[in-house]
């Protein structure tokens, strides 16, 4: 089995199959609403659990209802069909209410204009993650959601690995697809934050968001989202969903899982391929 038969090409960057041509060609005009609130990453960077987060500042602050949350998880990537739904992300979220959470795996070239050159009060947030994890994150989740859409498609762990550092996956080159957004990083439009801080300091990276989010928590508040938010509580919470995408979005959640799969070659090869990519540009990342 190899990533072209569960992977599509298209203006040289691959995609997952349930991303269709259609639904990337709607995407430079698709209307975003000047309150939406948009998390933009790469596929298992953290977006779930920074969705989780935002949600619960939201509903906190009063600016959502409770459900919500779970109500833009069924709808998943706007770019994208759930396995469980006959229309994507998109035409889904179109009649949602203000403030909507969007989110996207899309490369910066691909993403509404709305999204890649915001204006007025359009808040995008870009989860980072080390590629290591992200890599495994990825094979483990990948796996799963063929076996789900009845793909019957296996990947051997070191195929993938390759695969992966050479662009061939769904979304593109982890790096290209960071950089693309990195670019945006003195934007105040933009937030990116990294999976690592979250992990060592979870209510810190929350009143980073709450700022971001210009909404108004006081310190109690902001505890209570924290405990909400820990990894746990959020993996049980997603757990109890009747759709199984949803549970599937979460794992182990740790930082340096990566040592279980990866061969001490294959570390240094990621290695190389990251210091060339990433170095100098200013992202650097924790792999333990």
């Amino acid at each position: 089995m190899s990533f072209q038969k569960v992977t599509w090409e298209y203006k040289g960057v691959r995609f997952p199959l349930p991303v269709t041509k259609e639904n990337l060609d709607a995407m430079p005009s698709y209307h975003i609403r000047d309150d939406d609130i948009v998390v933009a990453s790469f596929g298992k960077t953290g977006s779930t659990w920074l969705l989780r987060v935002i949600f619960k500042i939201l509903e906190a602050a009063g600016e959502i209802k409770d459900g919500v949350e779970y109500e833009c998880r069924d709808v998943g990537p706007i770019e994208m069909i759930r396995p469980s739904a006959t229309q994507p992300g998109y035409i889904r979220q179109a009649d949602m209410p203000s403030p909507r959470v969007l989110k996207t795996h899309l490369p910066i070239q691909f993403a509404p204009l709305g999204v890649s050159k915001p204006g007025k009060k359009v808040k995008v947030l870009v989860p980072m993650r080390n590629p290591k994890d992200t890599v495994v994150s990825l094979f483990h989740f990948a796996h799963s959601m063929w076996k789900l859409r009845d793909f019957k498609a296996t990947i051997p762990w070191d195929e993938f690995a390759q695969n992966f550092i050479t662009g061939k996956v769904g979304f593109g080159d982890y790096c290209d697809h960071l950089l693309g957004w990195w670019q945006m990083r003195d934007d105040p439009h933009f937030l990116f934050i990294k999976y690592e801080d979250m992990k060592r300091d979870l209510s810190g990276s929350i009143k980073t968001i709450v700022t971001f989010l210009e909404v108004d928590l006081n310190e109690s508040t902001m505890k209570d989202v924290a405990e909400a938010c820990t990894f746990d509580n959020m993996k049980a919470a997603l757990c109890k969903s009747e759709i199984p995408e949803i549970r599937m979005l979460v794992r182990k959640g740790i930082v340096g899982d990566w040592k279980n799969m990866f061969s001490p070659e294959q570390s240094k090869a990621f290695d190389a391929w990251y210091e060339k990519k990433l170095g100098g540009t200013g992202i650097n990342f924790e792999f333990e």
